[in-house]
């Protein structure tokens, strides 16, 4: 007996995958929602040991009209994760803000078809929250709102613009369905930073990696040699962000709030040191290392409330780096023995 079928939304990524995983760890069946049969099948080709408790529902395109309809029924919980996430939009519309407000709404408006649904947890994130023009010093909190409009965003030329927009109204629109439509549910919001940590969704390639753990990659494996670009300036790991996932539907503490996770701040060199250390045939591809300026970062937040009412105990940088970079190595020798 499980402790509830709970619907993961996009669960062939990197966070819905460790999330799926998560809930499969405490006791419950997973629904996941995936593009294709074939990539829901092979997901739990790959965690094979949860097959019991595994279910999936294919959802080509959360922007459609009516897209979780079916997937909701029997369910009890939802995370729901699934939204782009990527800087390389060919239209800021198609491609980013629409497939993240409609996805977020389709979902929404399906909860009526299931009335046994008692919890939701919305994957917002930090471009929710922070400011593009956030003065220097600012402690940054759960009650801060990105102020971009879609119009803004929809005319907008850099693409990170688009994206933290996309994040945001979004959420926006979670939280406007929770006032006007007044659901038997209760709902929560996890808002994590730039997310590491081990790369464990199914890929084909190395260059498939998410954003932030591609940035890691790119340190270790000699693209920054020469100088590092700006980079992240705060790092969550994952395990993190998908037990933040779990703690938020089963407390009653944390319906109808919004959690920041940010672990610590960081510098690049902070990452680069860590490899360095456990990683000694990765040195030579390393830039430069100066820590004169760790724990220096102008970044400034309160992520307590998480810690405080989820008992979140954030993994620190040392672990969170080693276990993705190992991830990452071991990933490179089955691609390379596998010919792919």
């Amino acid at each position: 007996m499980t402790l509830g079928v709970v619907l993961v939304t996009g669960i062939t990524g990197f966070i819905g995958t460790h999330t799926a995983l998560a809930f499969l760890e405490a006791g419950y069946t997973v629904r996941g929602t995936a593009r294709s049969a074939a990539k829901a099948e092979d997901w739990i080709a790959r965690f094979s040991q949860h097959k019991a408790q595994y279910e999936y529902a294919v959802v080509e395109d959360i922007a459609a009209s009516g897209a979780f309809d079916e997937a909701v029924k029997g369910c009890t919980i939802i995370a729901h994760i699934a939204s782009p996430a990527h800087w390389n939009q060919n239209d800021n519309e198609t491609d980013l803000l629409i497939p993240a407000i409609n996805g977020t709404k389709n979902l929404l408006y399906a909860t009526k078809n299931e009335p046994r649904i008692a919890r939701v947890v919305f994957t917002s994130s930090l471009a929710a929250i922070i400011e593009p023009t956030r003065e220097p010093g600012k402690i940054v909190v759960e009650t801060e709102w990105n102020p971009t409009t879609y119009e803004e965003a929809k005319a907008a030329t850099n693409p990170t613009i688009v994206y933290r927009a996309s994040k945001a109204l979004a959420e926006r629109a979670f939280w406007d369905y929770i006032k006007d439509e007044n659901p038997t549910w209760a709902g929560s919001t996890i808002c994590p930073c730039a997310t590491y940590g081990p790369p464990i969704q199914p890929l084909r390639s190395i260059s498939a990696l998410n954003t932030s753990v591609s940035f890691l990659w790119d340190l270790a494996s000699g693209k920054f040699k020469d100088g590092v670009p700006g980079g992240p300036p705060v790092y969550v790991d994952v395990r993190d962000v998908a037990l933040a996932h779990v703690r938020a539907v089963e407390r009653d503490v944390a319906k109808n709030q919004r959690y920041l996770l940010v672990a610590g701040s960081n510098i690049p060199d902070e990452f680069a040191d860590v490899i360095s250390r456990h990683f000694p045939r990765l040195r030579d591809n390393l830039p430069p290392i100066d820590l004169s300026k760790a724990g220096q970062s102008h970044f400034k937040f309160d992520a307590s409330k998480v810690q405080r009412e989820l008992g979140i105990q954030f993994t620190s940088v040392e672990r969170m780096v080693v276990d993705t970079v190992t991830s990452i190595l071991l990933l490179q020798q089955q691609f390379d023995t596998s010919g792919l």
